[in-house]
């Protein structure tokens, strides 16, 4: 089993209480992995398995960075989840049209989960309406 296919398993289990629906990758080029919905907020993850430091080298190709930029201008709500490969930490990020941003940093366990989506659901997109 995949790496990230395990962490999303691990994250279904551990988070009983929320929706997850698996997205498939070949519905579309760049769509994140996870979609849920928390306090009645449609969000998209993406979910990554990080060897480095390096927020660089998270492993988002050019599609998925193209679609978590138009998604977040556009209004939406697109989160990566990385788990340390080599560490228990859980890291969260937002990708917009300024680069990446980190929100919050917490240990993997059930209870730094529950604080990674509560700064989800509490997060204020403050973007102007997208324009082509």
């Amino acid at each position: 089993m995949k790496k990230e296919n395990a962490f999303y398993h691990w994250l279904k289990n551990t988070l009983k209480e929320y929706y997850f629906c698996r997205v498939e990758g070949n519905l579309t080029s760049g769509i994140p992995d996870l979609f849920t919905i928390i306090n009645e907020k449609i969000c998209f993850i993406e979910l990554k398995i990080a060897r480095s430091n390096s927020l660089e080298k998270i492993g988002l190709n050019k599609f998925q960075t193209a679609w978590h930029i138009k998604h977040n201008q556009a209004g939406g709500n697109a989160f990566i989840l990385v788990k340390r490969d080599t560490q228990s930490i859980l890291k969260l990020f937002r990708l917009g049209a300024c680069g990446l941003s980190h929100i919050i940093t917490q240990q993997y366990t059930r209870d730094g989960c529950l604080k990674i989506f509560d700064a989800i659901k509490n997060y204020k997109n403050n973007v102007r309406k997208y324009k082509d």
